[in-house]
């Protein structure tokens, strides 16, 4: 579970169609479920992941200014429990004569459960140049509890866990430039300070909080790679989404661990007439080195597969894949039917469909920003031996 990830999630979702898509290391438990949403980062943080929509709604002014998104929502959430989480952003284009670029956001959120996590977090976002920068700036500081199973499938299969509570601040900066048509190449700095400790008494044969990793300070930069055709960020239609990330965790940019992290994914959709979507997701990721625990790649973040507690199954590789039918009902209402899997292992030479973890699902959607057709949604996810609910505002990925 990433700090960072747990708030950042809710204001990226502000700035990207993908309000999380999966972070290459760890976890990142967002107010969305589970984020890391976009958890695009090893962080858990989303990048910059729009695309260059045309307006959502036909009757409204391609030219106007923007468009504010105000959600105060309950939160439900399979790792944080239930509570209450609030997002308020401003979306807006930069040039006022520019009808086509994503739009650039601001925004804050915050949230607070009835396991007594909380967390705050401040958002920038900007498209510049008719979209050939983009530039994204994250700021957070959570305290979360959460359920540690320990590191491997088997022992999250075994459903034997302590109480883990993490705190700490962490803030990230990235960049990137448009080198050809729909092509984009950058870097990403992020920093965070965690602090984790346990009040749980040792289980016999049980997980253990790792002592190396009770206090760390981590810092990473990396590449990162991007292809981005899609139509709309925060509800696609048509197009594809890659994306490509390496983190290099080193002392020499600011951390006091040595690791990597890597990961990739590709998002893919189909209009099926006016009012129906077919879309897709997969996504990889893999550590090397010193990995502190809550960095491991993670299954349960809602872009790579719903119906489980993020952090029950990590260790050094994951991969991981989901379907969804995305339907326009009536009025601001939409549902989706999903379905997919995935699996957690030391190396991708482990790797055995055989263990791979099921999930699927039925949700409903709600548009609270029209214009850019931003949706809250509502998810009812099954698991193995496991099941969750998910409310959170913009698509799983």
């Amino acid at each position: 579970m990433r700090a960072l990830a747990i708030v950042s999630g809710l204001t990226v979702a502000l700035a990207t169609g993908a309000a999380a898509q999966s972070p290459a290391s760890g976890t990142a438990v967002s107010p969305y479920g589970m984020v890391t949403g976009d958890t695009s980062g090893v962080e858990g943080i989303a990048a910059v992941d729009q695309a260059t929509p045309v307006a959502t709604d036909p009757a409204a002014d391609p030219l106007k200014r923007g468009e504010f998104v105000v959600a105060p929502m309950p939160m439900v959430n399979p790792t944080l429990e239930n509570g209450l989480a609030f997002v308020a952003g401003y979306l807006y284009r930069t040039d006022r004569n520019d009808a086509v670029t994503a739009p650039s956001a601001s925004g804050v959120a915050g949230f607070k459960t009835s396991n007594d996590s909380w967390g705050v977090a401040a958002l920038q976002s900007l498209h510049l140049g008719h979209d050939r920068f983009r530039l994204l700036g994250v700021a957070a500081y959570a305290d979360i509890n959460y359920k540690f199973y320990g590191i491997g499938q088997s022992a999250g299969a075994d459903g034997v866990s302590i109480d883990l509570n993490q705190v700490g601040p962490a803030g990230a900066i990235e960049g990137l430039i448009r080198i050809v048509p729909n092509w984009y190449i950058g870097a990403r700095y992020q920093i965070l300070r965690m602090t984790v400790s346990t009040g749980s008494i040792a289980i016999p044969d049980g997980p253990t909080l790792p002592a190396q990793d009770a206090d760390l300070r981590t810092a990473s930069l990396g590449p990162r790679l991007q292809y981005d055709s899609r139509d709309n960020p925060f509800y696609p239609k048509r197009g594809m989404q890659v994306q490509g990330i390496v983190s290099f965790y080193d002392e020499a940019v600011g951390g006091t661990r040595n690791y990597q992290a890597y990961q990739g994914w590709i998002n893919s959709y189909t209009a099926v007439g006016s009012r129906h979507v077919f879309a897709w997701h997969a996504g990889a990721c893999g550590v090397a080195g010193e990995v502190p625990f809550y960095d491991l790649c993670m299954l349960g973040k809602s872009q790579d597969l719903r119906g489980y507690s993020v952090g029950q199954y990590r260790d050094r590789t994951m991969i991981a894949a989901q379907a969804e039918w995305r339907s326009e009902l009536w009025w601001r209402f939409g549902g989706t039917v999903f379905a997919g899997g995935g699996e957690v292992v030391p190396d991708f030479g482990a790797l055995n469909w055989n263990d791979a973890l099921p999930g699927g699902g039925v949700g409903l959607r709600f548009t609270v920003a029209k214009r850019n057709h931003v949706n809250l949604r509502a998810d009812y996810a099954w698991g193995k031996d496991s099941s969750a609910l998910y409310i959170s505002v913009v698509e799983a990925f």
